[in-house]
């Protein structure tokens, strides 16, 4: 009979499913969940195509968890710095703390951050445990950072400050 409480990864060695691995890979998957609701709801059209290019790295996210091999680059790095600069260009950056959620498409996006920075939180464990990458960690870093960014691109310069 199986045993409900472990799963396999992609080498199929099995792992218990409360492990570090399969709550950073749980958390990559629940993030790019808000990431797409996010996507069908968000009316700009930069940060719809930003959002769809980002779902599919999260697919690779959870590979390179799961497949216990470095999938993450410097070219992905630098790929994620370069989204991050055209969207400083585009945006106006508040000088004080703000409400980031204001409609459903920036409360899913806000979700969406919180929970990224959960799953970079993982992913820095499992670094330390020699299971993922160091640019797979400053990637995760910066994607909360840019998801940030959508929010006050969504908001139009528009708000609510504490």
């Amino acid at each position: 009979m199986k045993d409900v409480t472990q799963t396999h990864l992609l080498d199929r060695s099995l792992v218990d499913k409360d492990s570090d691995i399969v709550w950073a890979v749980g958390s990559i998957d629940e993030a790019n969940a808000f990431i797409g609701l996010a996507k069908v709801h968000s009316k700009d059209e930069m940060v719809k195509e930003t959002l769809k290019f980002i779902q599919k790295k999260m697919f690779k996210a959870g590979m390179e968890i799961v497949s216990k091999e470095s999938v993450f680059s410097a070219e992905d790095f630098d790929e994620i710095v370069e989204i991050i600069k055209k969207f400083e260009k585009e945006i106006e950056k508040p000088r004080k703390f703000i409400i980031l959620e204001k409609d459903e498409v920036t409360a899913y996006l806000s979700v969406a951050r919180t929970i990224v920075r959960r799953a970079e939180r993982w992913c820095v464990k499992l670094y330390k445990e020699g299971l993922v990458s160091k640019p797979f960690v400053e990637w995760m870093n910066k994607l909360s950072y840019l998801i940030y960014l959508m929010i006050l691109k969504e908001s139009s310069g528009n708000f609510e400050y504490i």
